[in-house]
């Protein structure tokens, strides 16, 4: 076999490498962005009850600032969200309770029958509406959460720095602290370690062009 074909083979073989690597790097920024999205769920279901609480709003730690704002809209959008919630919740179980009433008595008749089966679907449509209404809420929230997260982590990461110990414990927000700067540092250690893989791969992907650019020359020759 020539060089010349066997340099052409090899560019393939390259190319189709490095291809495969660079859409395992595109996974990896996707994963970035979907655990910082588990961020911010995690966060707001540790921190949602925080927003009863006097101290939230007393305390001048800056952990709790640097959150305070971010978390007081969210949990808005979420209280507006689950009061919407709950009023589709009451309206399927009645409409659930209203089907069970109107079918007590089975039919006794090709007329009654005919007559349920309407009935009956037209209340079976009524179910499926609100539980496709239901299915959009929780979506909304499920949204709200994870753009949260995203939000959160790049203010504690500029917050935090390169660190965020845990504190010395003398009040109830200070435990809340300790819980947000616990989040955000396991959030952050998966982070590095996407990165580092993402870091390993584009290496591979430089080695890839290295070999092939050799090989060029060496086929020139």
């Amino acid at each position: 076999m020539s060089s010349f074909i066997e340099n052409t083979l090899h560019k393939g073989k390259s190319a189709g490498k490095k291809a495969k690597l660079k859409a395992e790097i595109l996974l990896l920024e996707r994963s970035i962005t979907n655990r910082k999205k588990q961020f911010g769920i995690d966060l707001y279901n540790d921190l949602q009850d925080i927003t009863c609480q006097q101290e939230f709003y007393a305390t001048t730690d800056q952990t709790i600032d640097a959150v305070r704002p971010e978390l007081l809209s969210l949990d808005r959008e979420m209280r507006a969200l689950d009061a919407k919630r709950m009023r589709a919740k009451g309206n399927l179980d009645l409409a659930e309770d209203t089907k069970r009433e109107a079918f007590h008595v089975p039919a006794t008749n090709w007329k009654e029958r005919a007559a349920n089966v309407g009935k009956g679907a037209g209340m079976v449509a009524i179910e499926t509406k609100i539980k496709a209404e239901l299915r959009v809420i929780h979506a909304q929230m499920h949204a709200l959460k994870e753009s949260f997260g995203i939000t959160m982590y790049a203010v504690l990461e500029n917050l935090f720095g390169s660190s965020a110990n845990p504190i010395a414990v003398h009040s109830s927000t200070d435990d809340v602290v300790n819980q947000i700067r616990e989040r955000y540092n396991t959030c952050k250690a998966d982070i590095i370690e996407i990165n580092r893989k993402i870091i390993q791969k584009e290496v591979m992907i430089d080695q890839l062009g290295i070999e092939s650019s050799l090989r060029s020359i060496s086929g020139g020759n």
